[in-house]
């Protein structure tokens, strides 16, 4: 009967989610005799347990005839369906489940049903065999599983009861309440994910969230995800309080980091001991706080490696002639090509030790690296011959090839910085966001089957399986992994390059100084002789304006010789003429 509830649970959950109401197709039935939650495996059950799951399948599970002609389920088809089925099969599952549900709303065990358990012990005391006493003396561990098949059992019956609740609802408010982010739905979850909630801390960067992180060790081993780690790292405890966090390992084949906090008694959750979930599992992920609801989702790919992305300078170009290398005939903006400050027009030549003679070359040589490594490039501009360093992108995220797709990757969520290459990952369609990876995913029993480590894409989350997390904390915790040891290499290649920078420094402050003091200098008698150029240029338009007012007056004498001239010839004229009487 557990089984059955667990199988009936998930038969009807899934019901909610494939439904026709949803756009998607139906999910294709589970056989019988096989358990949804293991995969397919067969068990063995007796004539009553099959006899008992038969009918509540059949009613899961929607007909022809309680369909639209549009193919969605009608309100009060679904009603009269209920009715008559209810009236034909008094003494169902589904009218044992009713009147179970009359006497018991919050899913607890029922009363009745232990009454019933009981009475059978105390008539039947002297035919308890060998199992049955063996069961009686059964350990903690094997009364934790009871209890979480309780808890499983439970939520079943909570299912079913939203299902009667909702029969002959219109579709929209169905889909609207029981969507996996429903209010609803989610507190269906509560009792798996209540005590990893404990073990679920905030990361923080000054007062910023950035991840969440999985308490690994109750004396303040936290394990998180490294690459969204930056600047002053704290975690924020269940109370509140934010405590400083130190990088004492990172694991950089999966993301992984364990921080060092200053608490102790930290609540350590259960680690799933079984292989990865497979495609189909239900699974949740606590946030860590009461007051943010967890998120659900299914698996939708069982665990595989996850590619790497190609790593990426950010230029387009084109051969020089003769194996000459490559000339850079676009720089992507924002890219490292950018960021180091190439030029249209500058040739690559090398590639570290490696020559480049065109670019079939030089993709080839790019395909040695990983993202983030860093390169020295040999550079011919004009004549100069240069060496620049720089630190290789992800093609995914810089080139403008992707833009469109990166887009819509990004809508509803913020993706995380690194989403691709991890050793071993499951996915599934959980609605994280990069501040939501590095915390626990659980399953059903309330176990960790993985932490998530990256918001992928639209509708794609990755995890790390649980099996392979517990292996890597275990070397993180030896310090062979410290942050200094895993970044020695790049620590190695930053110590030469500012050698090489304080070699170059060498006397320039030196000279900077001279030259300061030259230029000091200069600009004085510059702004000197600027003064004196204004000063004659203001003696200039004095001399100017004088220089017109004397040509005013010249011409206006000139103007009165000329008349007093032209007079005086003429009145020597007339007094020639009077003097000679030839008038």
């Amino acid at each position: 009967m557990k089984n059955f509830r667990i199988f009936l649970f998930l038969l009807v959950v899934t019901g909610f989610v494939f439904s026709p109401s949803l756009g998607a197709q139906e999910a294709p039935p589970v056989p019988r005799n096989e358990s949804p939650s293991q995969g397919g495996e067969r068990q063995s059950e007796d004539a009553d347990s099959k006899q008992d799951e038969a009918k509540p399948a059949d009613v899961a599970k929607p007909s022809s005839d309680q369909e639209s002609e549009q193919g969605k389920p009608s309100g009060k088809k679904l009603a009269d369906e209920a009715q008559a089925e209810k009236d034909a099969e008094p003494n169902s599952e589904l009218q044992e489940n009713d009147n179970e549900s009359e006497m018991k709303s919050d899913g607890k065990t029922r009363p009745g049903e232990e009454k019933a358990d009981d009475q059978q012990e105390e008539e039947k005391p002297d035919k308890k065999s060998d199992d049955k006493q063996d069961e009686d003396n059964q350990d903690d561990g094997k009364q934790d599983d009871d209890k979480q098949d309780d808890d499983k059992k439970g939520i079943a019956e909570r299912a079913l009861d939203k299902l009667r609740s909702i029969r002959g609802t219109p579709n929209i408010e169905r889909v609207n309440k029981f969507s996996k982010q429903s209010d609803d739905f989610v507190r269906l979850f509560e009792p798996v994910v209540a005590s990893v909630n404990e073990s679920t801390l905030t990361i923080m960067a000054g007062k910023q969230p950035i991840a969440l992180g999985t308490v690994v060790d109750s004396n303040g081993l936290v394990l998180t995800k490294a690459s969204e780690l930056r600047g002053s790292i704290g975690c924020k405890l269940n109370d509140g309080t934010i405590v400083e966090a130190k990088v004492i390992g990172i694991d950089p084949q999966t993301d992984l980091a364990l921080l060092k906090v200053d608490a102790e008694n930290l609540n350590v959750a259960q680690w799933s001991e079984e292989p990865s979930p497979l495609t189909g599992r239900w699974l949740a992920t606590p946030k860590g706080s009461r007051d943010d609801k967890a998120t659900i989702g299914v698996v939708s790919v069982d665990a595989r490696k996850i590619a790497p992305s190609r790593p990426f300078i950010g230029i387009l170009m084109g051969n020089v002639p003769n194996d000459g290398g490559v000339r850079i005939t676009q720089v992507i903006p924002r890219s490292p090509a950018d960021l180091a400050d190439l030029w249209v027009n500058d040739v690559i030549v090398s590639i570290d030790s490696t020559q480049v003679k065109d670019n079939r070359s030089i993709v080839e040589t790019l395909g040695q690296y990983d993202v983030n490594d860093r390169i020295t490039l040999g550079i011919l501009r004009g004549e100069t011959e240069m060496k620049i360093r720089l630190t290789l992108a992800e093609r995914d995220k810089v080139s403008p090839d992707n833009q469109r797709s990166n887009m819509q990757n990004s809508m509803g969520s913020i993706l995380s910085r690194r989403r691709k290459d991890f050793p071993e990952a499951f996915e599934h369609d959980s609605m994280l966001s990069s501040k939501t990876c590095g915390g626990p995913i659980v399953d059903l029993s309330g176990k960790i089957v993985g932490i998530n480590i990256a918001r992928a894409g639209r509708v794609s989350s990755l995890a790390i399986p649980a099996y392979r997390v517990r292996e890597i904390v275990e070397k993180l915790k030896t310090g062979k992994l410290a942050p200094e040891v895993v970044n020695k290499e790049e620590i190695e290649k930053i110590n030469l390059e500012l050698e090489e920078m304080n070699a170059k420094y060498g006397d320039l402050p030196e000279k900077k100084s001279v030259l300061e003091r030259n230029y000091n200098v200069e600009k004085a008698r510059m702004d000197e002789l600027n003064q004196t150029i204004k000063d004659l240029e203001t003696r200039m338009k004095v001399i100017e304006e004088k220089s017109k007012n004397y040509k005013s007056e010249l011409d206006s004498v000139r103007k009165q010789i000329l008349s007093i001239e032209k007079n005086r010839q003429r009145l020597e004229a007339d007094r020639e003429q009077l003097r000679t009487g030839s008038r």
